[in-house]
């Protein structure tokens, strides 16, 4: 994850993190699906990249991360690992064809900064892939929950809505394009085929992507 305020945490407890993919392995399949009906194309990133799960899976070239213990991770799963914040990228402008955020945006301290940073880094017409636990799913409720109870990581994050997201992709010059999404039966250890949805639907399921273009 890439954040600056909880960075500790992940560093200390990656290998913890890591497992939530093997104990939950139909809802990361699920997950890992929507992610690649996305279609990332060219050289990208992924922002938050973590223990390489998802970069590893979905042939993700590049991943910036702060958390020493989760990088370590993703450098065995063979994903390249650049150290940073996603306030704060240390990549050049105009230089990435996509972009993918997958739930590191709740735990990030300032989103807005980091979307303008992947904007700035995209080359134009270059797309920005972000996924979300949408703050108002059954799946966000839970979560939201084990945040109140302590959660080492819940307790860090902010969730919002897809409508939430949508708004501050517009804000800081993207137009969003298209809705995928999974996981719409309930908090649970299932596969589910994901379809593309409207942002209106998305706000009722688990995990949701929405693609959006770089406005130049």
């Amino acid at each position: 994850m890439t954040t600056t305020s909880t960075v500790s945490i992940f560093n200390r407890y990656a290998l913890d993190y890591d497992h939530w993919y093997r104990k939950h392995e139909m809802v990361a399949e699920a997950e890992v699906k929507t992610v690649s009906m996305t279609k990332p194309q060219g050289f990208g990133m992924e922002v938050g990249v973590g223990s390489g799960f998802f970069a590893s899976k979905v042939n993700i070239q590049m991943g910036l991360e702060p958390a020493l213990g989760m990088a370590e991770l993703a450098r065995d799963r063979g994903v390249m690992v650049v150290a940073g914040i996603g306030e704060s990228m240390p990549i050049r402008d105009y230089s990435l064809d996509y972009v993918v955020i997958i739930v590191t945006i709740c735990f990030l301290d300032d989103p807005k900064k980091t979307l303008r940073e992947v904007h700035r880094v995209l080359k134009p017409g270059g797309r920005l892939i972000t996924c979300i636990v949408p703050r108002e799913s059954s799946h966000g409720r839970f979560y939201m929950e084990l945040g109140r109870r302590g959660h080492r990581f819940y307790s860090a994050a902010h969730f919002y809505t897809v409508k939430e997201l949508a708004s501050m992709l517009r804000e800081v010059g993207f137009v969003d394009e298209e809705v995928i999404a999974t996981l719409s039966r309930g908090v649970g250890d299932y596969y589910e085929e994901p379809k593309t949805v409207s942002l209106g639907e998305a706000e009722d399921y688990g995990f949701v992507c929405v693609t959006a273009t770089r406005r130049d």
